[in-house]
């Protein structure tokens, strides 16, 4: 087998180039890790981060020594316009001032009194103080323009961050707003719908009341009707006992002393015929015993028809035996006037009320006792008129001592 001997060239030279690369390679990482690491076999080698350490110090103190040069110019140009009001100035280094004094060996220790009096200054002076205030403002102009205080960044970026916050700010106050615009309709709307709702309610309340209001003014009216209808008068007279036996004009009764009869008491004799209640007559007690009482007829109002017999009942709506009544007392009347008709309920065995009420059982009425009469018919109360009264009370006035 023949070897190309170009093939065996170009393999020697791969070979030979890989080893140079890696001598390289090794050479510069050991180059590398010195910068990085040191020399342990030379103290005065600068590492990398030492030498950047240093370039930050270097930029430190150049940053300061800038600062510093800033002021001492700042200072120089203060003591200039101090020097320039005081009309004094420096042309290199001889003094000058803008006025003229005579010579005078009092001045001679003084060099800038001095030289006013030994030259005309005042174009020199003029001169230099323009010179020296446009070098004192391109000197200002220089540094405000160097690339230190033109270079803005931290300002920029403070201003731009404040404008940021400035919107930021703004568009809350903007969403704020369209929120409270958005929540003051929405509740606006709600007491509109609210004050409608209730204007509504209160339309329906007052129709209701209205109709509530004239029903029951209705009502009222049928009832008034209905107890002016049923206003009751006596008619009829409860049954106290009964006719035990006649004699001639005279009958025994089965209730006496015991029952609290007493003579002179009045009493309607009265029959049921048929269901209809007949009122047959009137007698008065003349003897009262234990268990009865003789009485006196004193009228029949149909002897033939309806005479007083045997078995007739008796009754006085005054008098009671068990429970005594009570009577209320009201109007004008023709006969007697109102005390005495009291005094006569009274004697018979009744009580009189001072007020009309529910516990009041007959109302005496006279002239003029409308309001009596509507008070008895919402209680209840039978009505009894003077002339009905009187045939049933004990007519008699006491002695007077």
């Amino acid at each position: 087998m023949r070897i190309n001997p170009f093939s065996f060239m170009a393999l020697i030279l791969l070979v030979i180039f890989t080893l140079v690369m890696a001598v390289l390679t090794v050479v510069k990482s050991n180059q590398v890790r010195t910068y990085l690491e040191g020399d342990p076999d030379n103290s005065t080698f600068k590492t990398n981060a030492k030498i950047r350490e240093e370039v930050t110090q270097l930029q430190t103190r150049i940053v300061v020594a800038d600062e510093a040069v800033a002021l001492r110019q700042r200072e120089i140009n203060r003591l200039d316009n101090q020097l320039e009001q005081s009309r004094i100035h420096f042309s290199g280094e001889v003094p000058l001032v803008a006025v003229t004094l005579p010579p005078s060996d009092d001045l001679k220790d003084n060099p800038v009194m001095a030289m006013t009096g030994q030259k005309d200054t005042s174009w020199k002076f003029t001169s230099d103080q323009v010179s020296n205030s446009v070098k004192r403002l391109e000197g200002e102009k220089a540094i405000i323009e160097s690339p230190k205080y033109q270079d803005n960044t931290a300002l920029d970026e403070a201003i731009r961050k404040r404008q940021q916050e400035l919107q930021d700010v703004t568009k809350r106050i903007s969403d704020d707003e369209a929120l409270f615009t958005k929540d003051h309709d929405d509740l606006t709307k709600r007491l509109d719908d609210i004050a409608a709702a209730r204007e509504k309610t209160e339309k329906q309340h007052r129709e209701d009341y209205g109709r509530r209001a004239t029903s029951i003014s209705k009502l009222e009216d049928e009832i008034g009707k209905l107890l002016e209808l049923e206003l009751k008068w006596v008619t009829e007279v409860d049954v106290d006992g009964k006719i035990a036996e006649t004699a001639a004009n005279q009958v025994i009764i089965d209730i006496g002393a015991r029952d609290k009869v007493f003579p002179g008491l009045l009493f309607s004799v009265f029959n049921h015929e048929k269901g209809r209640y007949v009122a047959k007559g009137m007698i008065e007690t003349i003897e009262v015993r234990d268990g009865i009482a003789v009485c006196r007829i004193l009228e029949q109002n149909d002897p033939k028809l309806y005479p007083i017999g045997r078995g007739d009942l008796i009754g006085n709506p005054v008098f009671d035996a068990k429970s005594p009544k009570t009577f209320y007392v009201a109007g004008e009347f023709k006969h007697y006037n109102k005390e005495d008709i009291e005094q006569f309920i009274r004697a018979t065995g009744g009580i009189v009320a001072t007020s009309l009420g529910p516990n009041c059982d007959f109302l005496i009425c006279g002239e003029r006792s409308d309001p009596e009469r509507a008070a008895a018919r919402q209680f209840q109360i039978l009505a009894m008129t003077e002339d009905q009264a009187l045939s049933f009370v004990q007519k008699t006035f006491p002695p007077r001592h």
